[in-house]
């Protein structure tokens, strides 16, 4: 069993870093030894990616009967979500909305033999007759609050509601592509579908890609282009083809951006969070020791963005000591550092890629922030992000795009490593000591009535409050004056033997004006100036709230 788990975490490891052929291999294998309904998902991945869709349906259909078998909930929404993906590319628009359905049905807590009448949707010509424009309504009527909002505000566990915006989106992205086809075209009939099938492993030469007289392959399909002819390789990979994707993004992004800031103590994070419109019952925190997701009820929208909202932090936090006030305005946090000393910057490296936040003062991701990140988390092709079409209604395209980067975040996979391993932040290494730090995200000085940077008290490289000074020597770490070899401090705080050292190397006027000056103010006052000091009488000046005395 060991070795079986062993092949299908290598077989796992080559389908994320696209190296398909060896992850087919690898899973098939392991799935010799034994079946799992998730090595198989990852096998019809594979197979998908590259291009043999009657096989990529077996395994799809085969995780769904082992799971449905386990009655494991989640694992049929994600089996029932592949099969829908996969029928999509074969062009089978009708069935592909219909498993969709049945994912979402599956999240809504349904029985799941519910005999729903889902197939029973067609005409008298066999065609199938539910529409997009029925299909966002459903999403408006849950949320009240435009599509974007819908697709995202399920406030349930994170990978259920994750695999629920994904369903939502490929029946509007199926049932899109369905409206553009002639009636009686194959792509609008049901192929009988059964919610739990019994799977029959394709045959060998099975896995052309399907015909389309209208031009809609599988592959232009994936990608929402509908053209005479297929997708050469170079129209979804390299550079360019990412740098249309981040083009629309940049567009969506600003329209949909969240203006966010926050200051810090060495020991708290306050976070504001500019929100309108929201009471304090209407919003939930669940926080964690690397994130803060902010979700509100039924009924509630954060913005245009959607109806959660997931702060992936720099460094580790006390989840249980997490605060919150819902104001007029915003939503202010509370955090408690669970390691003292200032960070950097609020979230961890790339964050800002997925959370839709705004941390003043923003400057927007570049290409190339946008690209690496693409790279490091092994995406080959803009097909293998399988987002809905761009062209339909962009906040639905969007709304996917982050979900589908920032499962790499909050499943515990960040872009420090390969997808499916590493840590789940991509801080690669621990926050430098105070003294080396730049906020590149914006502090205090950016928020109205936060104590500044240049106001609080600089950090000494020990670590300790270290305060403003004009000596040339710096700031004094006053906690460690007794660390070290105790002649050294007697020598260098000693004030008689600093002065001492200043007298021994002055010339003979300066001697005169720091002699007479000294005497003359009784230790209160001291020149180095012997034109200044010559003609003038010094008095005692004792420092504020002490008096001078004269002792007989």
């Amino acid at each position: 069993m060991s070795s079986a788990n062993a092949l299908a975490d290598a077989g796992v490891r080559a389908v994320s870093a696209g190296q398909y052929a060896v992850g087919i291999t690898k899973l098939t294998e392991a799935l010799n030894a034994h079946a799992a309904p998730l090595w198989h998902l990852e096998r019809s991945k594979a197979y998908l990616r590259t291009n043999q869709f009657d096989h990529a349906l077996y395994d799809a259909e085969m995780a769904l009967r082992i799971a449905y078998d386990r009655a494991n909930r989640d694992q049929m929404m994600e089996a029932q979500l592949r099969r829908s993906i996969t029928l999509f590319r074969m062009g089978k628009f009708a069935d592909a909305d219909v498993c969709a359905f049945w994912a979402i049905r599956l999240s809504d807590g349904a029985k799941a033999r519910e005999d729903d009448g889902q197939q029973n949707n067609v005409d008298d010509n066999g065609d199938y007759i539910t529409r997009v424009q029925e299909v966002q309504e459903e999403i408006r009527a849950q949320r009240g609050d435009g599509l974007s909002t819908a697709l995202n505000a399920t406030s349930k566990r994170t990978k259920e509601s994750s695999l629920r915006n994904q369903a939502y989106t490929w029946r509007i992205q199926a049932l899109t592509q369905l409206e553009k086809l002639p009636a009686g075209h194959d792509g609008r009939k049901l192929h009988n579908p059964i919610k739990y099938p019994e799977p029959s492993r394709p045959s060998t030469n099975s896995n052309a890609q399907p015909a389309s007289s209208t031009g809609v392959t599988a592959e232009s399909a994936s990608t929402g282009e509908i053209s005479s002819t297929t997708n050469t390789p170079d129209a979804t990979t390299g550079r360019d083809a990412w740098e249309k994707v981040w083009v629309q993004y940049q567009t969506l992004y600003t329209k949909h951006k969240i203006r966010c800031s926050f200051y810090q103590t060495d020991a708290s994070l306050t976070v504001d969070v500019f929100l309108k419109g929201l009471s304090q019952e209407q919003v939930s925190i669940e926080s964690d020791s690397r994130s803060i997701k902010i979700s509100p009820i039924q009924g509630a929208s954060l913005g245009s963005f959607g109806g959660s909202i997931v702060l992936l932090l720099y460094d580790e936090i006390k989840a249980d000591a997490t605060k919150y006030n819902v104001k007029s305005m915003k939503i202010e946090l509370v955090l408690q550092k669970q390691r003292a000393g200032k960070w950097p910057a609020l979230r961890c490296k790339d964050a800002d890629i997925v959370d839709n936040l705004s941390v003043n003062p923003s400057q927007g991701i570049p290409f190339n922030q946008f690209f690496d990140l693409i790279t490091q988390l092994g995406y080959k092709d803009v097909r293998d992000l399988e987002l809905p079409d761009v062209g339909g209604d962009p906040s639905v395209w969007y709304v996917a795009l982050l979900e589908k980067l920032r499962s790499h975040f909050v499943n515990g996979r960040g872009p420090s490593s390969a997808p499916g391993v590493g840590t789940p932040f991509s801080n690669s290494t621990p926050p430098p000591k105070p003294k080396d730090t730049v906020n590149t995200e914006g502090l205090a000085n950016e928020t109205a009535g936060k104590p500044s940077e240049e106001n609080r008290a600089p950090k000494s490289s020990g670590g300790a409050p270290a305060y403003p000074t004009s000596s040339k020597n710096g700031p004094k770490n006053w906690d460690k004056i007794d660390d070290g070899d105790d002649d050294d401090v007697a020598k260098n705080d000693d004030v008689n033997g600093f002065f001492q050292q200043i007298y021994k190397g002055a010339d003979e006027d300066t001697k005169r004006a720091m002699m007479k000056s000294f005497v003359e103010s009784n230790g209160t006052a001291l020149s180095t100036s012997w034109n200044d000091a010559k003609s003038k009488t010094y008095k005692t000046q004792p420092p504020d709230g002490v008096e001078a005395k004269k002792w007989d």
